[in-house]
């Protein structure tokens, strides 16, 4: 708003020196107009000074999926930044766990599927938790815990969506999961591969829902120390819940170019990923606005007077 009068104020006074020069008013090589177009670009630098003076400092910076949080989170000097989020820590269990993991069979990859909903209500269940201690426990505005609940609901959502991807893969695969469930006399003779020494079959419990599973159990049970580990929390929400959507990223790509499953499967399966993208992206505005509500609080923390500490309760 500074820069454009000052641009249209130095294109007029430019055009009369130019009109005060030609009628020989002025004396040639005089440049008219200068002073404005130097006004508008230092009027806006003392305008936004004056505002970050005025406004608390916020993080805008978020690591995306797959990255590290070590730089994110853990290792700031700002509120909170100095302690690790136990929602990141423990969502980063269940992205490498999941990285790792390579199904021995179908029936593996058919309880991955079947686990994927419990899987994400377990991280619903612990950001609802959050939700709670913002409500009751922890001493802040009433519009924190608001907006975590907005995360919750968008993670139950792609808990709803999850549940569709079960459904879409036994439709889909009706005859080859008839192979096991009713198998024909040495259905065996129709493998493609070798049968195993032991004519047995791997199944076993979603690997992504019980690692799920401990984020929730361990969440829960959670009781931070002071307000600094809580604006950690704040802070590691996107970040955690990115982590758990990589982990269902990688479940997309494996269904799309490994497993022997439909086009379909796979798609519904990257609705998913982004429904809790889109989750993570809601819970971006969660520590802003901590900061915003709280900034008097945290002055106290970051920019402490003297003797600041005789304020406790």
């Amino acid at each position: 708003m500074a820069l454009v009068p000052g641009l249209l104020f130095g294109i007029a006074a430019m055009a009369a020196g130019g009109v005060l020069r030609w009628a020989r008013l002025v004396p040639r090589g005089a440049l008219w107009g200068i002073r404005y177009l130097r006004w508008g670009p230092a009027t806006a630098v003392r305008i936004w000074a004056w505002l970050m003076t005025r406004t608390p400092q916020v993080a805008t910076d978020f690591p995306g999926p797959g990255h590290s949080v070590a730089a994110a989170v853990g290792s700031g000097s700002h509120f909170g930044g100095q302690h690790v989020s136990q929602f990141v820590l423990h969502t980063e269990g269940v992205r490498d766990a999941y990285a790792h993991y390579d199904p021995p069979s179908m029936l593996s990859v058919q309880a991955e599927y079947k686990g994927l909903p419990d899987g994400i209500g377990s991280v619903a269940q612990a950001i609802c938790q959050l939700a709670i201690n913002c409500a009751d426990k922890y001493p802040v505005d009433p519009a924190i815990a608001e907006v975590v609940a907005r995360v919750q609901v968008l993670v139950l959502h792609a808990e709803a969506k999850a549940a569709e991807v079960y459904d879409v893969f036994v439709k889909e695969h009706e005859h080859d999961l008839m192979r096991f469930e009713a198998p024909r006399n040495n259905e065996h003779m129709w493998n493609i591969a070798t049968r195993r020494p032991d004519g047995t079959l791997d199944l076993r419990n979603s690997m992504f829902s019980r690692t799920c599973e401990e984020v929730q159990h361990i969440y829960t049970r959670y009781e931070p120390e002071s307000m600094t580990h809580v604006a950690a929390e704040f802070e590691g929400l996107p970040t955690g819940l990115e982590n758990i959507a990589t982990a269902v990223n990688f479940l997309a790509v494996k269904s799309a170019d490994e497993y022997p499953v439909e086009k379909t499967v796979a798609e519904t399966v990257a609705e998913v990923h982004q429904t809790l993208l889109r989750a993570a992206s809601a819970a971006q505005e969660l520590f802003p606005l901590f900061r915003r509500l709280h900034a008097r609080d945290i002055r106290r923390h970051e920019d402490p007077r003297n003797g600041e500490e005789k304020w406790d309760v």
